[in-house]
């Protein structure tokens, strides 16, 4: 495969997220891969797996992130490539465009995510980690992405951790209510 990278697009608790062009495809790409400081063991491998598998089934919704495949770097690890969004994040997009956007712009913006986010429920997908940055914007169409806290709805219990950003999980969650109730 040959790539040229770009430069870093995104950070996070055990990966980072590059910009490659990929010359044998002709796109431009995402590449999201393990932070070098990143211990691999068995546990970051299996929620590695368990991700890619959820976006092989996922990934072919308009506001889905795409996935085209997996490489392996010289390290060894594997890496996944995903769709390059050229506008950033949904926060970023939103600072640089909130006064330039109609309200029905707006509005379209909201309702594809909601979309994306029905689709995910109707293949028993919950995100459990959506807010502005795990949105992107690709030409102005959002993208949901980063799926390393998502679960099926068959592996969650009541008793399954609260997880994400607190200022966007359910009141329902904090209060230590029953998850699956309110979710399905």
């Amino acid at each position: 495969m040959s790539i040229i990278i770009n430069f870093e697009i995104g950070i996070g608790g055990f990966g980072k997220v590059l910009k490659y062009e990929w010359r044998d495809s002709g796109l431009t790409v995402a590449l999201k891969c393990l932070k070098a400081d990143t211990i691999v063991d068995e546990r970051n491998i299996k929620d590695f797996i368990y991700e890619l598998k959820l976006l092989q089934r996922v990934s072919n919704h308009p506001n889905v992130i795409a996935f085209y495949g997996v490489t392996k770097d010289s390290n060894g690890y594997y890496n996944m490539i995903l769709q390059y969004a050229s506008d950033g994040t949904l926060r970023e997009y939103l600072t640089a465009n909130f006064t330039k956007l109609q309200w029905t712009d707006k509005l379209c913006i909201a309702k594809k995510i909601a979309f994306g986010l029905l689709f995910l429920h109707e293949n028993n997908i919950l995100h459990r980690d959506l807010h502005l940055k795990n949105i992107l914007i690709h030409q102005r169409q959002p993208k949901i992405t980063y799926f390393g806290l998502s679960r099926q709805i068959n592996e969650i219990t009541s008793n399954s951790s609260v997880l994400g950003m607190p200022a966007y999980v359910e009141p329902q969650c904090l209060v230590n209510d029953k998850y699956i109730q309110y979710v399905i």
